[in-house]
């Protein structure tokens, strides 16, 4: 931190800065505007905090969340007041919902300027309503060491809020007075010398929020023979540890896991001797579904998003154990659910040593095998290019060590069809807290930017709907390959029983835009190839690349829809 300031404005901003940087903030992503220039200035001087301006709020506020989403530290987001506040609304509310720790910065006009039209002036206290873990606003800046001290404590207050075990984003409104860049102002004494700003910061460090006590599953569930364990969408940051966690926890009780392609299980999970992924296809064959009925579910952070499974879950309404460490209620199915603190991460889960025989989980993977080798069969002499057997091919061709960005609407269904489980680890990322489409590349940009080569998997509609994204690859270091599935439209409505009113179905929910992608990679400055075979994608997915590229991929949705209800009754079938 600097030992000099033109104004108490600049010193007041730097304080900020220096305190969110003591508390674990590594990147500050800036939007253009006046009022906010302060905290510009202060997070773009400081030297161990990456700046990162981006013009659009809207798309700065997903940047932020991949970038949290991947190191699971905070990311300050700076905008200046007003309207482009609300442009933080979509990704604060992802944000919110998965659990991913954002500090907001909102510049504000000083209390005598609010409510008289002075221009760019909104009502920004608690603005985000329920959906920040906290909101504060600042006093106006002031240089006396008494409000200093009083801004780092708060500051620093919030910060840990932000990663705090029930973690997610946080709200500071910060508003100043003139002059707003770093220009002398009368009268202005600095009131440290360098010695006593040298240790204003020192007892500030990263908090690892409220120490978890390792969890203790009773022993009643050790004689329990048809019980499973059922993994949700989830992007730990230390995957090994999870991974091998749940390994210990699943082998302990000798339960079958279902696992969503959406955690890294089916990727890092070789350690689980009882990993299954075809339960969907597995479900959808009724007799098989009443023969499984298990006698006790175990879920690891959240349900998966097969519908096929939560039903059959819900049906039952068997005892459930949900091991979590967030205070969410995760229980979708209203079943006899029972929500244990646990942090599999660190702090891991003592289960019983099954008592029972596994029949039950031989009975599980038997059919899971069965599943996996009708999916390659069938997709391993398809040449048409169609969506299922992209997710499928993702799971054979993916390069070692790298991200997976998935976006929402078909995408992470098709995953969970299709994904098989592999050698090779890779770590997926997805936005299933609130499910939009909404900010889908900018997202994987933040995922991306300075980390290990990244694939997104999107449709076009959802690649559409950020394109003020790809106005951040200027700023981008990284290697982000874009997965087009350019089905002309809404492909996940082709599944629906609206598809049945043809009338209204192609104009209000098909909605082909008609984009040409290569002209629009063109526009931005982004690499673009159309893929017109497997063999094709197969070879560009083992490149490596630095920016931003295209891989466009043509399909047909109604094609599409009529070959996944087919493939679903082809293999339930032969299951038995």
């Amino acid at each position: 931190m600097k030992t000099s300031w033109a104004n108490g404005n600049e010193l007041w901003a730097d304080v900020i800065a220096e305190t969110l940087h003591r508390k674990g903030v590594e990147y500050a992503i800036t939007c253009p505007g006046s009022r906010s220039s302060p905290l510009t200035f202060a997070f773009a001087g400081h030297e161990s905090i990456e700046a990162i301006p981006i013009l659009d709020e809207r798309s700065a506020g997903f940047f932020a969340l991949g970038l949290a989403k991947r190191s699971g530290r905070p990311v300050a987001l700076v905008c200046t007041s007003g309207s482009a506040v609300a442009n933080f609304f979509p990704a604060v509310v992802e944000a919110s919902e998965s659990g991913v720790p954002l500090v907001l910065l909102t510049a504000d006009r000083p209390p005598e300027l609010r409510d008289c039209q002075a221009g760019q002036t909104i009502d920004q206290l608690k603005f985000f309503g329920g959906y920040v873990r906290k909101a504060t606003e600042l006093a106006v800046p002031e240089s006396s060491r008494e409000m200093l001290r009083y801004l780092r404590q708060t500051v620093a207050h919030v910060a840990e809020v932000a990663t705090a075990p029930d973690r997610g984003p946080v709200h500071l409104n910060v508003p100043f007075r003139d002059p707003l860049i770093p220009v002398a102002q009368d009268g202005f004494v600095s009131p440290f010398t360098n010695e006593e700003l040298s240790s204003f910061f020192d007892h500030l460090g990263i908090s690892d929020g409220i120490p978890f006590v390792q969890a203790q599953l009773p022993e009643s569930l050790a004689a329990i023979e048809k019980g499973v364990v059922v993994v949700g969408p989830a992007s730990p940051d230390n995957e090994d540890s999870w991974c091998e966690n749940v390994a210990s926890l699943a082998n302990s009780l000798g339960w079958p896991v279902l696992a969503d392609a959406l955690n890294p299980l089916r990727s890092n999970g070789t350690g689980i001797s009882s990993l299954v992924c075809g339960y969907d296809f597995i479900l959808r064959n009724r007799s098989l579904s009443e023969e499984l009925t298990p006698e006790h579910v175990l879920v690891i952070g959240s349900l998966p998003t097969s519908k096929v499974l939560r039903t059959w879950i819900g049906e039952n309404d068997v005892p459930m154990t949900i091991l979590s460490d967030r205070t969410v209620n995760v229980d979708a199915t209203h079943s006899r659910s029972v929500r244990v603190v646990a942090d599999l991460e660190f702090g891991g889960v003592l289960a019983p040593k099954s008592q029972a025989a596994d029949v039950y989980a031989k009975r599980w993977i038997e059919l899971d095998r069965t599943v996996q080798s009708e999916l390659d069969t069938r997709f391993s002499s398809e040449e048409a290019l169609i969506e299922a057997k992209l997710s499928w091919g993702l799971s054979k061709w993916l390069p070692r060590e790298c991200s997976l960005c998935v976006s929402n609407s078909m995408p992470p269904r098709d995953m969970e069809f299709y994904f098989g489980p592999r050698i090779e680890p890779v770590s997926v990322f997805s936005s299933r807290g609130a499910n939009g489409i909404d900010g889908i590349l900018s997202t994987a940009m933040g995922v991306a930017h300075e980390g290990e080569a990244t694939f997104l998997l999107t449709g076009d509609l959802a690649l559409l709907h950020d394109t003020n994204g790809a106005l951040n690859a200027k700023q981008f270091k990284g290697s982000l390959t874009i997965l087009l599935v350019n089905n002309a439209g809404g492909g996940i409505f082709e599944m629906l029983p609206v598809s049945q009113f043809e009338s209204v179905f192609e104009k209000h929910y098909g909605t082909d835009q008609q984009v040409d992608f290569g002209a629009w990679s063109k526009t931005y400055g982004l690499d673009y190839e159309l893929i017109q075979s497997w063999g094709q994608l197969e070879t560009e997915l083992g490149k490596e690349i630095a920016g931003v590229r295209v891989l466009e991929v043509r399909t047909d949705r109604k094609r599409d829809a009529v070959l996944r209800k087919q493939l679903f009754k082809d293999v339930s079938s032969r299951l038995g």
